[in-house]
């Protein structure tokens, strides 16, 4: 029974811990002005920016990849240029 308990837990902490969109955008809006003087917020954006992708490839209501994107991006609230600028830095 413990066992059982301890996994409904740990389901609902993952549950609870998850970012929305518009928290990411949140996140993204505070940290992408500073991403080219601090290494932190550099590092922050180009994991948003993959949890983005991940999160695009995942849509299964658009089969188009730049609507799925575009989606995703306006949900958050982050423009399109500076998603393209962060994709663009991490090549």
């Amino acid at each position: 029974m413990r066992e059982a308990k301890s996994h409904v837990s740990n389901y609902r902490r993952t549950q609870m811990d998850r970012l929305d969109n518009e928290e990411i955008g949140i996140i993204w809006a505070r940290h992408y002005p500073k991403r080219a003087e601090n290494g932190s917020s550099k590092s922050l954006c180009l994991s948003l920016a993959m949890v983005i992708r991940l999160r695009a490839r995942s849509m299964t209501q658009q089969s188009d990849w730049s609507d799925k994107l575009e989606h995703i991006l306006a949900d958050a609230r982050i423009p399109k240029e500076q998603f393209a600028t962060i994709e663009n830095e991490s090549t």
